[in-house]
């Protein structure tokens, strides 16, 4: 409905600002609206004459009496001015109702029989899902952070044995030696990890998927962080939300093609057997481990659509 009333948890105020200063040939984002009231007083002073006849009959008035009067009016006008100053949630529902109402979005349906084509405006639904090759090196992180901690805890609690002064040769024991060493290890991994994902997603963006079901599709979609109302993401994840935004690619059901995470990364020049080891890795923990992790993926099969973003909303 074009009259819906959303709430937008991103935001690319620089495209919507561009869209609506081209549908009507430019805006402006303060309104002013002018009343004026006007109030009137009027008074009348008359006076009145009689005449009559002198006779003995005067009591019988014969005559005409007739009004003098003056008239003078009094006005006064009051104007005042109001400023209706447009929000960028106001904004974006008038973009969408003019595009509604001009039918040029299509929204992906059951039967989605409607042809997509590039360039496009859409608003496609679905519940939206992390990074699938990122999302589990940053869990792995997370999970090696804690590890961390737990073994700075165990050396600072169970400090080195050392022998006694009075044995043979006087040999002191060093327990926390391989402890140093596998923190050591721990902070190596990460840095690596963390080195991983920066290069699959740049500084100030984050990729996210969106699953629709049905029809079966998924949407690629490349966030600005400074649009988020929570950079976090902590309140668009594992969701259902809409988005609206132009096609910027459309790979059908059949499509000899499919969209690479690793594009645009260093991490796509690496040869596949370390992509192939860590994926083993990840299995590995999972299985043995009981860790919840997800092998990572580097691709996204068809039917799968990429957006440029406008908003996303409930």
């Amino acid at each position: 409905m074009s009259d819906e009333l959303v709430i937008a948890v991103y935001l690319d105020t620089n495209v919507l600002l561009d869209l609506l200063a081209t549908v009507e040939d430019g805006f402006r984002l303060v309104e002013r609206v002018t009343t004026g009231q006007t109030s009137g007083k009027s008074s009348e002073r008359s006076g009145e004459a009689e005449f009559a006849t002198p006779s003995l009959f005067n009591f019988f008035k014969v005559g005409f009496s007739g009004k003098l009067g003056r008239r003078s009016d009094e006005g006064a006008s009051e104007t005042t001015e109001a400023e209706l100053t447009h929000t960028y949630g106001s904004l974006l529902h008038r973009l969408r109702r003019y595009l509604l109402d001009e039918h040029l979005v299509t929204t992906f349906a059951p039967d989605m029989k409607t042809s997509i084509v590039v360039g496009d405006f859409v608003e496609f639904t679905g519940v939206v899902r992390p990074n699938p090759f990122t999302d589990s090196f940053h869990r792995l992180q997370r999970m090696m952070s804690f590890a961390e901690v737990a073994m700075s805890m165990s050396q600072t609690t169970s400090p080195g044995t050392t022998g006694n002064s009075g044995n043979r040769g006087g040999q002191n024991q060093k327990g926390p030696a391989p402890a140093k060493r596998q923190g050591s290890q721990l902070k190596a991994m990460e840095a690596f990890f963390e080195k991983l994902t920066a290069d699959v997603e740049r500084e100030g963006t984050s990729t996210v998927l969106i699953d629709n079901e049905p029809p079966q599709y998924r949407a690629v979609v490349t966030l600005f962080d400074s649009f988020l109302r929570d950079r976090s993401m902590a309140e668009i994840l594992n969701r259902e939300f809409r988005i609206l935004g132009k096609v910027a690619r459309h790979l059908p059901v059949g499509s000899l093609e499919s969209v690479d995470l690793l594009a645009s990364s260093g991490v796509a020049g690496f040869p596949p057997e370390i992509l192939t080891t860590l994926s083993g890795m990840m299995d590995q923990l999972s299985n043995e481990g009981g860790a919840q992790l997800h092998s990572p993926s580097t691709t996204i099969e068809p039917p799968v659509i990429e957006i440029v973003p406008i908003a996303i909303y409930l």
